[in-house]
C-alpha cells in the first residue's frame, strides 16, 4: 500500500463511510477507461448541465466534498452536449472561465435559471444577465461569440461522447468510474459514494483492487 492509498483509507475511516459498500451497477458503473494523466491525484469531473435540476440540488454538497479532497484530487467541471440545444450554456460556462469570472458566477448562473426563472437559452438573454451583473457588455459578447469558446464548447462535446455521458448530473473518477445524481440518490450520500470511488480508483491504480 503506497501512501496515497494509506491517505484515501484514513480519510474514508475518518468520515465513516468505509463500512457501506458501494454496489457497481447501482452505485456506480465501470466505464472505458479514458486517460486522466493527473500524476498521483486522481482526477474528478463532473459533466453537469445549468438548467439540470439535480445538478443545482447537489451543488453545495460536491463543493463541500471538493474543498475537503482538494489536496487528493484534480477536481474539473466540464459542461455536457448532449444536444445542440445546450451549446448555449455551455458558450456561458467557457465564457465566465475565460473571463475568469467563472468562480464568482457559477453558482448564480444555477440560481439565475432556477430561483430567478431566467433561461439564458440566447446570447441576448445572456447579455442581458451579464449587463445586469455588473459585467462588461462588449467584453461579454465578444468572448461569448469568440474562436476559443466555441473550440472549448466543441472540446465538451467531444469529452461528453468519449465518457459515454448519458445523464446529468454524471461524475467521473480517474476516467474509470461513474457515477449520476440518480444513482447517488440523496444529496447526503454525495461524499459516502465519491469516497469510496476514490478509494477504488487509488486501490486500481495500486493493482489491489477488490
Amino acid at each position: 500500500m503506497n501512501w496515497r492509498t494509506a491517505v484515501f483509507v484514513c480519510v474514508l475511516a475518518l468520515s465513516g463511510t468505509a463500512a457501506a459498500e458501494l454496489t457497481e451497477g447501482r452505485d456506480y458503473v465501470q466505464i472505458d477507461p479514458v486517460p486522466a494523466g493527473t500524476g498521483e491525484r486522481i482526477e474528478v469531473i463532473e459533466f453537469f448541465f445549468y438548467g439540470c435540476e439535480t445538478c443545482y440540488r447537489i451543488e453545495p454538497m460536491l463543493r463541500d466534498w471538493v474543498l475537503q479532497r482538494e489536496s487528493l484530487i484534480d477536481f474539473k467541471l466540464m459542461p455536457a452536449l448532449r444536444r445542440s440545444a445546450w451549446i448555449p450554456l455551455s458558450d456561458l460556462f467557457f465564457s465566465l472561465h475565460a473571463l475568469g469570472l467563472l468562480p464568482r458566477f457559477h453558482d448564480q448562473v444555477y440560481i439565475a435559471i432556477h430561483e430567478q426563472g431566467r433561461r439564458l437559452t440566447s446570447r441576448r438573454e445572456q447579455v442581458k444577465w451579464a449587463v445586469d451583473n455588473g459585467i462588461d457588455e462588449a467584453v461579454f459578447e465578444n468572448t461569448v461569440e469568440s474562436d476559443a469558446v466555441a473550440i472549448a464548447t466543441q472540446r465538451a462535446r467531444d469529452a461528453t461522447v468519449a465518457y459515454g455521458i448519458r445523464v446529468t448530473p454524471s461524475i467521473v473518477v480517474d476516467g474509470r468510474y461513474l457515477t449520476t445524481g440518480a444513482m447517488i440518490g440523496n444529496a447526503s450520500r454525495v461524499s459516502p459514494v465519491l469516497d469510496q470511488l476514490l478509494e477504488l480508483a487509488s486501490a486500481t491504480r495500486s493493482g489491489i483492487a477488490r
